[in-house]
């Protein structure tokens, strides 16, 4: 069994703290804790996003529209998670997710002003939660990029790897079959086609309306082999 220390220490957040160092964190900010029975709901698109929550226990699904609406991201966050960080900031401080128990989670909680707090007296979080909001900036860079792709399997591929968390433990997209065609610029034919070398692949899998991400690392080297110069 994991101390309280060591959940916390697999967080992003705070790697790189000493035992001192989180002791001194805990002492002074104060945290709440609370738990969630499995189907109830812990946030919910449209709430202001004022704190920073940490999964420290059981399983999160985080339902998440996009395309206006009409696709649907489904994904399963195990703890140690980090929730709510990335809307803390900018011009939009809503969440455009739904997050809701999928079995019983044990949840910690802090205010924004006190993260802010905890970063501005460690510099170890400080350049942690750069890095975490640098990485997430490029990955956006990435989902505006990859409509240039003119392979259409590649355009598939890279939409999947931008829009979704390399952190999740299952990943489901549904969408309707016209609705990634819109997305791709292709037809039935084509969209299946592409379905079917990454389903070859061992990438994913579609049933019906949900096509489900079944191996992360093969879709990146699929990616990969596909980017790679040709000298």
């Amino acid at each position: 069994m994991y101390s309280m220390y060591e959940i916390l220490l697999q967080l992003p957040i705070f790697q790189g703290l000493s035992y001192a160092q989180l002791t001194e964190i805990i002492e002074k900010i104060p945290f709440s804790f609370s738990r969630f029975t499995p189907g109830q709901d812990i946030h919910g698109a449209g709430e202001l996003c004022d704190k920073v929550m940490f999964v420290l226990s059981g399983t999160v699904r985080q339902t998440t529209p996009t395309y206006g609406g009409r696709i649907q991201i489904v994904q399963d966050f195990q703890g140690p998670y980090t929730l709510s960080f990335y809307n803390l900031f900018g011009a939009e401080t809503h969440s455009i997710s739904d997050l809701k128990a999928l079995t019983l989670v044990g949840l910690m909680q802090v205010e924004k002003v006190h993260f802010l707090q905890m970063l501005q007296h460690n510099r170890v979080m400080l350049v942690n939660v750069l890095n975490m909001l640098s990485t997430h900036a490029q990955k956006q860079h990435v989902a505006m990029e990859f409509t240039g792709q003119e392979d259409p399997i590649l355009r598939l591929a890279s939409w999947l790897l931008a829009f979704t968390d390399r952190k999740s433990a299952t990943t489901a997209v549904i969408a309707q079959s016209d609705v990634w065609q819109s997305l791709l610029r292709l037809d039935e034919t084509s969209f299946q086609r592409c379905v079917a070398v990454l389903e070859g692949r061992g990438c994913v899998e579609m049933e019906g309306t949900i096509l489900k991400l079944i191996d992360r690392y093969a879709l990146r080297r699929f990616v990969g082999e596909k980017t790679v110069p040709k000298w």
